[in-house]
């Protein structure tokens, strides 16, 4: 049988582009309705989506004058920590109090060559060396990465590394969502990935659902949280993979080293998302040990047990950590600048009584 290839007319050419263009037209334009702006680290390295796993409860408004950071030098208290301290959102309770803080994300520590050139031999005197003047230094970590930075403060050769920077932090958090156009900002090949993970959670209803580094768990969660989806929680796959916690000699070494220059160190380990809301060490892969209870055999440490405290006050208050996020909102940074005022201002009264004491031996 004999096939005769005609060629397609230019009419005909063109009403196929037209028919193709118009069908992706209609698709961004579909996905465009559905889609919303991603605020969250863990929908868009994920691909889930904001109208399932965005916030709906408004957040409350801070007032900007209190997001100052002051130097080293002028500090009364200077905060070491990660992407939790970053945006300087719980701070703000104590820059409202009169305090001057001065914050530090653990990658700029690292690049102090003041600091981490002299970190090997003793913490303390790096930070007086680098123009500290205060009183107090918060060392603060998320659960997940608390050990492996502890080694590398304490002197064992382990670098602290590159951690995960998921969005940049934004200093002025939103009190509001806002729904703009999906592809100013996210792009077609996550809109894609995301369909199928919305599909496959409405359809298939996994137990669990794993997307890139981000695991979506099934989860009665729906008076914890506000978003759409709320049987299921998201979390970043490190919350699973913690290894047992048993660098407690090096807190204390740390510790030690700050106090021989009269500096009080406030440990602040915040919980893992998945710690929170599934349980201490639910799915992990390695035995779990309750960090907060190992800073509990050591009177010198002061580490408020954030683990018992965010537990509480998650079931008193929705989205105490954001759905589509693995950070605290709003509601939750400011509880936890009320724990933090609080443990300063245990040590301030413990310290008056003491000077009140000696005073009357004299």
């Amino acid at each position: 049988m004999n096939y005769h290839l005609y060629p397609v007319s230019f009419k005909k050419y063109s009403l196929i582009l037209v028919v193709f263009f118009f069908f992706a037209a209609l698709l961004a334009w579909s996905m465009e309705l559905y889609f919303e702006r991603l605020y969250g680290d863990l929908t868009r390295a994920g691909c889930f989506s904001e109208r399932d796993f965005g916030w709906q409860v408004a957040q409350p408004a801070i007032s900007p004058e209190l997001f100052k950071n002051y130097s080293i030098a002028e500090a009364d208290v200077l905060v070491i920590g990660d992407s939790f301290s970053e945006a300087r959102i719980w701070q703000t309770q104590l820059v409202s109090e009169g305090l001057k803080v001065s914050t530090m994300h653990w990658q700029d520590f690292k690049s102090n060559d003041t600091i981490w050139g002299a970190l090997r031999s003793d913490l303390g005197q790096a930070l007086r060396s680098a123009g500290f003047k205060g009183r107090y230094v918060i060392i603060e970590s998320v659960e997940r990465l608390f050990q492996k930075r502890m080694k590398a403060l304490s002197g064992i050769h382990q670098p602290i590394g590159k951690t995960e920077h998921l969005l940049i932090s934004n200093p002025h958090p939103y009190p509001q969502r806002e729904r703009v156009s999906f592809n100013k900002l996210n792009g077609a090949n996550w809109g894609i990935n995301t369909l199928y993970n919305t599909l496959k959670l409405s359809w298939i209803a996994p137990k669990q659902l794993q997307s890139n580094f981000v695991r979506a768990v099934s989860f009665e969660g729906c008076q914890l949280f506000s978003h759409r989806l709320c049987q299921y929680a998201i979390f970043t796959d490190g919350d699973f993979s913690k290894e047992t916690f048993n660098a407690i000699d090096n807190v204390v070494a740390i510790n030690k080293s700050l106090q021989t220059v009269a500096i009080q160190a406030i440990w602040l380990i915040v919980p893992d998302k998945s710690t929170i809301y599934l349980g201490y060490g639910q799915l992990n892969e390695h035995p779990y040990q309750n960090i907060w209870q190992s800073f509990a055999q050591f009177p010198e440490l002061i580490a408020p047990d954030l683990g018992a405290a965010f537990i509480e006050k998650s079931r008193m208050v929705k989205d105490f950590y954001l759905p589509n996020d693995t950070h605290l909102s709003t509601n939750g940074q400011l509880y936890f600048g009320e724990l933090v005022s609080q443990a300063m201002g245990k040590q301030l009264k413990i310290k008056f009584l003491y000077n009140v004491a000696r005073s009357n031996e004299k």
